[in-house]
């Protein structure tokens, strides 16, 4: 376990040197004007003006000697200043990750409370009335919008009934129960959506999983069918199911960069997961 790790972290490395330099030559690709965006008042009518602000920048320098410079303060922890409110990048993202982060995760927590017991539900009762009616679930989670969804609630629970606050934000560390408040309409938008596609793929595993012979074998050893259900068949279900919720829980984070490195965090996550559930599973 601990050499598969220690490969992957070293993996990392180029793959998120790879990532920068894509996304640093698509930015660089992008119709529009630095300066026009910086100044946007006239003064880059003027030529002075506008070749001082380029020399500061350094826009005025190769676009390889520019990202040599910017991977050299990435890697000193300094991403510039945003164009935007002035203040140091990395100050932005402090600010912002963790209430991203907790908002995703609460997300995707309710979204594996859900899908998990519905989707397995729905296979042990399979072509009944209980799994065609998860499967409407399904389906109208699948085809409402999440932006849809959430100004519906908002309308009904914030301005109708006044039970929750339409928009905000409390840190946990500083007050559990109001931070809750302000995290059950926008996590519920996000995860009913995420469980309904959860669901689905965890009853075709399921199903998939319950017509292997290690299933019969179990059942003819004498266990009982919760036995072989919930011990045996959905810890193998549950691999494909914690695939694409990983690749979920990095979608919601979002950004590029980012997205990219936490995307390549999950999978490991992921994998090691995998040897939790299944110890037979090899990991290279």
């Amino acid at each position: 376990m601990i050499p598969f790790v220690i490969r992957r972290v070293v993996n990392l490395v180029p793959v998120l040197f790879v990532l920068t330099v894509v996304v640093f030559g698509f930015v660089e690709l992008l119709p529009g004007d630095t300066i026009d965006y910086i100044m946007g008042d006239g003064s880059v009518d003027n030529p002075e003006v506008r070749n001082a602000v380029t020399k500061e920048l350094g826009l005025d320098r190769p676009i390889y000697v520019r990202y040599g410079k910017w991977l050299l303060r990435v890697m000193r922890g300094e991403l510039g200043k945003s164009l935007v409110t002035r203040r140091d990048v990395t100050l932005e993202l402090f600010d912002r990750i963790p209430a991203t982060v907790y908002l995703a995760l609460s997300g995707m927590v309710l979204s594996m409370l859900i899908a998990i017991p519905l989707g397995t539900l729905a296979a042990v009762k399979r072509n009944t009335w209980v799994d065609k009616a998860i499967q409407v679930f399904l389906l109208l989670g699948i085809s409402i919008p999440e932006f849809w969804f959430a100004i519906m609630a908002i309308l009904l629970f914030a301005l109708q009934l006044g039970w929750l606050p339409s928009s905000g934000y409390t840190s946990p560390l500083e007050n559990l129960p109001e931070s809750i408040t302000f995290l059950i309409l926008p996590a519920v938008a996000i995860g009913l959506r995420q469980a309904a596609y959860t669901t689905r793929l965890t009853r075709s595993s399921m199903l998939d999983e319950m017509n292997k012979e290690y299933v019969d074998t179990a059942r003819s050893l004498g266990f009982s069918e919760s036995r072989v259900m919930y011990k045996y068949t959905l810890r193998n279900a549950m691999i494909p199911t914690l695939t694409i919720s990983g690749l979920q829980f990095a979608d919601l984070l979002g950004g590029t960069v980012v997205l990219g490195f936490f995307v390549v965090i999950i999978n490991l996550l992921v994998d090691i997961a995998y040897r939790m559930l299944n110890p037979r599973v090899e990991l290279s």
